[in-house]
C-alpha cells in the first residue's frame, strides 16, 4: 500500500507467543508503524499495529472479491493489546489496530500552536476518520469497535456510513450506565474520577494506576474465569491500564465515554451494524441492547453465552466466528 507510514521508534513488533488454552488460535506479530494524521486545526502521530494475514481465506471468501480488511478501534484506558486476542482469531484478515490518542504509544492531539485539545467522543470520531484515509481503508472494509471504541466508531460511522461495508461493535455500550441496575457501579466510578482530579498530580497518578483498584475492577468484571484466564487479564490490565498520556487528557475520555452511548448516533447508522455483547455484560442491561436493536436500520446481534464486558479476553474465539459470519453475509 503506498500510504504514508513510519517505523515506530522504541517500540518492538508486537510478538508471536504461546497459544493460550482458552483460545483457538496462535498469536499473531503486529508490524507498528507511525502514521500522520491531519486535524482540524490540529495534528496527531499515531502508532498503528498492522497485521498481515497468516492463514488462507478459505470458506471465508465470498463472490470472489478480497477479503476486507478491519480497522479495529480499542475501548478505554486499553491500547492496541486489548485486541490481540480478537486479531489472533481473525488470521484470514489484514488488521490495523491503533493506540488512540492520549493511550499506548500514541500522543494526545495538541492544536497548531502546540496547545492541548479536549479529548472527545467528536475528536476520535475525528481520529478514526483520519485514519481510514491514511491507511486507504474503503468501502470494502469492515470497521470494529470495543467498549468506548463503539461510541467512536459509531459517532464516525453515523457520519460517514458509506464509508465501509460494515461496522461491528463488541460489548457495545447501548445505554446510560447512570440508571437502572448499573447506576451504583457508575456512580463508585464516577467518584474515583472526580477524587483523581481534585487531588494533586503525583497523588492522583498514584490512585489512576492503583493495582488494588485495579484488582477490584478485575472482580467485578470477571465472568467465569478459570485460573489461566484470571492470570491473564489481570497481567493485561496491570501492563497497560496505566499506559495514559497525562491525567487531563484521561479524564476528558472518561467523560466522553460515560456521557455518551451508541444509542446517541442509531439512526444514522446506515449501514450493516453487528451487535456482539456478553449475555452477562456488566455496562449494559438486556432491555438497552434490544432497545438499540430496534432503532439500528440495518442492525443483526449475536449475544455471546458465558460472558460480560470482557468478550475480547473471555470469548475471542466464539467472537471472531461472529464476525466472520457478519462478513460473509455483507453484499
Amino acid at each position: 500500500m503506498p500510504y504514508r507510514t513510519a517505523r515506530l521508534a522504541g517500540v518492538n513488533a508486537t510478538t508471536s507467543g504461546p497459544q493460550l488454552p482458552w483460545t483457538e488460535d496462535p498469536h499473531r506479530t503486529g508490524e507498528p508503524m507511525q502514521v500522520q494524521l491531519p486535524l482540524p486545526g490540529a495534528s496527531c502521530r499515531a502508532a498503528v499495529w498492522r497485521y498481515r494475514p497468516t492463514r488462507s481465506p478459505g470458506a471465508a471468501a465470498h463472490s470472489g472479491r478480497r477479503l476486507p480488511r478491519l480497522l479495529m478501534i480499542h475501548g478505554f484506558r486499553g491500547d492496541h493489546h486489548g485486541m490481540q486476542l480478537v486479531v489472533d482469531a481473525l488470521a484470514e484478515f489484514e488488521v490495523f489496530v491503533p493506540d488512540l490518542p492520549g493511550f499506548g504509544a500514541t500522543p494526545a492531539v495538541v492544536d497548531a500552536a502546540g496547545r492541548p485539545v479536549e479529548h472527545s467522543v467528536q475528536l476520535y470520531a475525528q481520529v478514526v476518520a483520519a485514519l481510514a484515509d491514511a491507511l486507504e481503508l474503503g468501502e470494502e472494509d469492515v470497521l470494529t469497535g470495543h467498549s468506548f471504541g463503539t461510541i467512536i466508531t459509531s459517532a464516525h460511522a453515523a457520519q460517514s456510513p458509506s464509508r465501509w461495508a460494515g461496522l461491528v461493535l463488541s460489548a457495545p455500550i447501548s445505554n446510560s450506565v447512570f440508571s437502572g441496575t448499573q447506576l451504583p457501579g457508575a456512580a463508585v466510578v464516577e467518584l474515583y474520577y472526580q477524587l483523581s482530579r481534585l487531588l494533586p498530580a503525583r497523588a492522583a497518578d498514584a490512585l489512576l494506576r492503583s493495582q488494588t483498584v485495579m484488582e477490584v475492577t478485575n472482580l467485578t468484571m470477571g465472568v467465569e474465569w478459570d485460573a489461566p484466564l484470571a492470570a491473564f487479564v489481570r497481567d493485561q490490565h496491570r501492563r497497560y491500564f496505566g499506559g495514559y498520556a497525562d491525567r487531563a487528557t484521561l479524564l476528558q475520555a472518561y467523560r466522553a465515554s460515560s456521557r455518551h452511548t451508541v444509542a446517541d448516533y442509531a439512526e444514522g447508522l446506515q449501514l450493516p451494524v453487528l451487535l456482539l455483547p456478553g449475555a452477562k455484560d456488566q455496562l449494559s442491561s438486556p432491555q438497552g441492547r434490544r432497545r438499540l436493536l430496534a432503532r439500528l436500520p440495518q442492525g443483526r446481534m449475536e449475544t455471546l453465552r458465558g460472558t460480560g464486558h470482557l468478550v475480547h479476553y473471555e470469548k475471542p474465539a466464539q467472537l471472531a466466528r461472529a464476525v466472520r459470519r457478519f462478513i460473509a453475509q455483507l453484499g
